[in-house]
């Protein structure tokens, strides 16, 4: 008997991305049960050549009916995979609403409104859609999806093992606290806020620092923060760590004191999850997926009061009782976004769109 195939497929693939941590993942258990399984995708990492193929050049093969869909953007995928009337398991990681981008990136706001009108065009090649949290689940229902579940982005222990970073140490210098935000410095993640709410810190804390880890996904904003830095003299105290490795990445997460987000648009947030993993407490924005993803861990605010959200900020670095109880809180979550864990859930749903009915 031949083996079953199942590729995957996505707009873009790059090292460091929670979606292609995900593809990844899930390549491995699939070749693990004996499937044939490669990745897809148009826009393609030099570093991730080898690993991912291109997916504009791809043609079905005898076998090759159904795919594992990823969309999370405008993509030209999305269209080719309807055209050549594949079986999808969607798996949807949510847009980002194009009005955050309408100022400083025309061109990406009418990629993102592209990939918010696709959705519900993928309905009728859909056997099964997959929100990696409850909130674009919830998406997956009002765009039509008949046949939805959740599956979280999976946390691989593994990945997270490193020693320190010796340059990300010599930048740290033990001076202490120190905020950290890990994501792209885009107008969404609104690093603005992050620096606004340092100033107010360091009223109370003065040697206290931010460290922004992430991609400079936009341009004009990420030239806006810097004009935002130096206009409230903060240019010793906030660190722009750019794209990180693994390995940096981890250095931050091991050496912060607080994680900080005011992201006003988060469909699964992944960096909360590493957070936890790091026993790193947890201060959030009470925005779109971050809810979901804490699940009642962390620390949630409703009303970006700066002043107030300072000295709460001191509390849950130097209150050793509220301290604990915050960690504790957030182990017991974490359990549910561990590899064995969110595997299993795959396995369970793979079944699923195995068993369904096929399209007509």
């Amino acid at each position: 008997m031949s083996k079953k195939v199942l590729h995957q497929f996505s707009e873009g693939a790059a090292p460091g991305d929670a979606i292609t941590g995900q593809m990844l993942s899930i390549r491995q258990w699939l070749r693990d049960e004996g499937y044939t399984s490669d990745i897809f995708a148009a826009s393609i990492h030099p570093a991730l050549q080898g690993e991912v193929s291109d997916a504009l050049r791809y043609r079905p093969k005898l076998g090759e009916a159904q795919v594992v869909y990823h969309h999370s953007i405008g993509s030209t995928v999305a269209d080719q995979l309807r055209q050549q009337r594949a079986r999808l398991l969607l798996i949807y990681h949510n847009v980002t609403p194009p009005e955050f981008f309408q100022q400083s990136d025309p061109g990406l706001a009418a990629q993102l409104q592209r990939g918010i009108d696709q959705l519900p065009l993928l309905c009728p090649h859909t056997a099964l859609a997959l929100g990696d949290s409850t909130y674009n689940t919830a998406a997956l229902v009002e765009a039509g999806f008949p046949c939805t579940g959740t599956l979280p982005l999976p946390l691989d222990a593994a990945q997270y093992q490193f020693a320190d970073d010796p340059a990300v140490l010599a930048t740290l210098a033990d001076r202490t606290p120190l905020l950290l935000y890990v994501g792209r410095l885009a107008p969404n993640k609104r690093q603005d806020d992050l620096i606004k709410l340092l100033f107010m810190v360091r009223r109370i804390l003065p040697e206290a620092r931010l460290a922004l880890v992430g991609s400079l996904w936009s341009p004009p904003y990420v030239r806006w923060l810097h004009d935002l830095v130096r206009s409230l003299g903060l240019q010793d105290a906030v660190i722009f760590a750019g794209h990180a490795s693994q390995q940096a990445m981890v250095t931050y997460y091991r050496h912060a004191d607080l994680y900080v987000s005011m992201s006003e648009h988060e469909g699964f947030g992944k960096p909360l999850v590493e957070s936890m993993y790091f026993d790193l407490p947890v201060l959030a924005y009470a925005s779109t997926g971050v809810p979901d993803t804490l699940g009642g861990a962390g620390v949630l605010f409703h009303e970006k009061n700066f002043e107030a959200l300072a000295e709460l900020a001191d509390l849950l670095i130097h209150d050793q009782t509220l301290h604990a109880h915050i960690l504790a809180r957030q182990r017991a979550r974490l359990h549910t976004f561990l590899m064995p864990a969110v595997r299993a859930q795959w396995q369970r749903y793979l079944e699923n769109f195995w068993n369904g009915n096929p399209l007509q």
